[in-house]
C-alpha cells in the first residue's frame, strides 16, 4: 500500500511537472512566423521592384504616369496587407492610397491644382508610414526566415522611393534645388523617374555626376539618405546574424 501510494504521488508530480513544462514551452515559443504564407509581402516586393527598376527607363506620357500612379496605389494596398496587423491602421493606409491616386488624377487633368504639391505630400507621408511599419516588423524578435529577409529588402527599397518623392516635393517648391544635367530641355517635375534614379544613386552611394543637389536643403536630404544607405545594410545583416545565432544557441540548450 505504501509503495502504491508513493508511486501514485510520484506519477501525479510528474504529470504536474509535465503540465508546467508544457506551459513553459508555450510561453517560450517564438511568435507567429514572420509574414508566414503571406502573399501580400511577395506582391509588395514585386511592385517595389517594378517601380524602382522599370520606371526610370521611360520618359512618360500622361497615361503612362497614371499607370505608375496606379502601381503606387497597389504598393500601398499590398504594403498595408503585408505589414499592418492593426485593422484601423490598415484602413488608414488604404484610405491614403485612394486619396493619393485621386489627387494624382486631379493634378494630371488640372495641373493648376497641383501648385502646392499636396498630391506628392500625400504620397510621401503614406510611404513614410509604410517604411516605419516595415522596419518594425523586420527587426521584431522572432526566427530568421525568407519572409524576414524579403521584408528587409522591401524596407530598403521603400526608403529609396520615399526619399525620391521627398526630392520631388522639394523640387515642386524649389525648382532649382537639384540639377539634372541629363535633362537638357528642363526637368519635368511631374515625372518620378528622374527622382527615383537620383534617390537610389544617393542611397547606394553610386554617383555619375549627371545629377547633384544645389540648394542646402537638398544637400542635407542627400547626406541623410546616403548615411542611411550605408548604415542600414550593415545593421540589417548584423541583426539577422545575431537572431540566427541566438535561435541556434536556444535550440542547443533546449536539446
Amino acid at each position: 500500500m505504501k509503495l502504491e501510494g508513493s508511486s501514485m504521488r510520484a506519477s501525479e508530480e510528474n504529470k504536474g511537472r509535465g503540465k508546467n513544462g508544457l506551459m513553459h514551452v508555450q510561453r517560450d515559443k517564438p511568435p507567429i512566423p514572420f509574414w508566414s504564407e503571406d502573399r501580400g509581402l511577395s506582391f509588395f516586393l514585386a511592385f517595389l521592384l517594378v517601380m524602382t527598376v522599370l520606371v526610370p527607363m521611360f520618359r512618360m506620357s500622361r497615361y503612362e504616369r497614371i499607370g505608375v500612379d496606379l502601381i503606387f496605389a497597389l504598393i500601398f494596398f499590398s504594403g498595408a496587407v503585408a505589414t499592418v496587423r492593426n485593422r484601423l491602421l490598415m484602413y488608414l493606409i488604404m484610405a491614403l492610397a485612394i486619396l493619393g491616386f485621386a489627387a494624382d488624377l486631379i493634378v494630371e487633368f488640372r495641373s493648376s491644382l497641383g501648385y502646392w504639391g499636396w498630391d506628392t505630400a500625400l504620397k510621401t507621408s503614406g510611404l513614410a508610414i509604410l517604411v516605419v511599419l516595415t522596419l518594425k516588423h523586420t527587426f521584431r524578435p522572432g526566427p530568421v526566415t525568407v519572409h524576414r529577409v524579403m521584408g528587409g529588402v522591401a524596407a530598403y527599397l521603400l526608403i529609396g522611393v520615399t526619399w525620391a518623392f521627398g526630392y520631388k516635393l522639394l523640387m515642386e517648391e524649389l525648382p532649382g534645388a537639384i540639377h539634372f544635367q541629363s535633362f537638357l530641355g528642363g526637368m519635368p517635375t511631374g515625372e518620378p523617374s528622374a527622382f527615383l534614379y537620383f534617390s537610389f544613386s544617393v542611397l547606394t552611394s553610386v554617383g555619375f555626376g549627371d545629377a547633384y543637389p544645389v540648394y542646402r536643403v537638398a544637400r542635407s536630404l542627400a547626406m541623410a539618405e546616403s548615411l542611411i544607405g550605408q548604415l542600414y545594410p550593415a545593421i540589417l545583416i548584423a541583426t539577422l546574424v545575431g537572431m540566427a545565432l541566438q535561435a541556434r544557441s536556444s535550440a542547443g540548450e533546449g536539446s
